[in-house]
């Protein structure tokens, strides 16, 4: 269901927004999130979603930037962004008209389940493509989340998100906070077969001193970890696996030296609330 103060948050943060994105529960709105896509003989195929940080940097899951799969299951080919002011970021397939942005390198880090997507050339930043912030700090046990599921489009694509038990957590992933990992607990209807790679991003209101509330990129969705093995690997639902999402704040040098710009730039300077 979707919550009235959840969107007045949402509006609210809206307005001192220093990254000047456009945040909205409805995902066709949302225009710092693009797609991930396979291109090859068979056209462009969608992996997950990628969120961008700058007009050249974006970020997603280790898990959705492994070509394997999409080699296999497509053929020989390379990854495409799609973003800007269309749905075609959501489709499973796009139209032969849409070609979208080449990548030149994706660097994966495996353990951290994070990749950052680096383009050959430059995105037009405006109304159409837009960046997001990154929050550089600690998520407090209590801060309020929220994601974006950009594998439901037609339903309630944005989820309010529950930080789990830390010792619950810990018997699923024993050490996750130390890896940077935030825990989550079961959104409603949790359908694991539909978004197993994660890669959608997750995002938190922060205070900034001089700027008042605005929207930043926490982490991105990560990994189901379920007691039922054939659910850890997406071949059946769980509705009650816990997942493990990376965090952006280790990342955020990294991401700054893709991006090529000082990470002082690209950070809140502000804790969630």
């Amino acid at each position: 269901m979707r919550f009235a103060p959840l969107i007045a948050a949402l509006v609210a943060a809206l307005a001192g927004n220093v990254a000047g994105q456009t945040v909205s529960p409805e995902l066709t709105n949302v225009k710092f999130i693009a797609g991930l896509f396979w291109a090859s003989a068979n056209g462009l195929n969608r992996r997950c979603a990628a969120t961008i940080i700058s007009n050249n940097t974006l970020v997603t899951s280790a898990s959705c930037a492994m070509s394997d799969y999409p080699t296999s299951a497509y053929g020989a080919g390379e990854w495409r962004i799609v973003a800007g002011n269309t749905d075609d970021r959501f489709l499973e397939t796009t139209g032969s008209d849409v070609t979208g942005y080449s990548v030149a390198n994706v660097d994966i880090d495996k353990c951290a389940d994070f990749a950052i997507i680096q383009l050959s050339e430059p995105m037009d930043i405006g109304s159409d493509i837009q960046t997001i912030i990154l929050s550089s700090h600690e998520i407090d046990p209590s801060a309020q989340l929220y994601t974006f599921n950009t594998s439901d489009t037609t339903g309630n694509p944005f989820l309010s998100l529950s930080q789990g038990n830390s010792d619950a957590c810990s018997m699923l992933r024993p050490g996750y906070a130390d890896d940077y990992f935030i825990c989550t607990q079961p959104v409603q209807n949790q359908y694991v077969t539909g978004d197993y790679l994660g890669g959608d991003p997750i995002i938190g209101f922060s205070n900034q001193p001089q700027s008042g509330t605005i929207v930043a990129l926490v982490g991105v969705t990560g990994m189901y970890y379920s007691t039922i093995a054939s659910a850890q690997h997406g071949e059946m639902n769980d509705p009650t696996a816990y997942r493990f999402n990376p965090m952006v704040a280790p990342q955020v040098d990294i991401i700054a030296g893709y991006a090529g710009v000082d990470p002082t730039s690209i950070i809140t300077t502000g804790d969630l609330n």
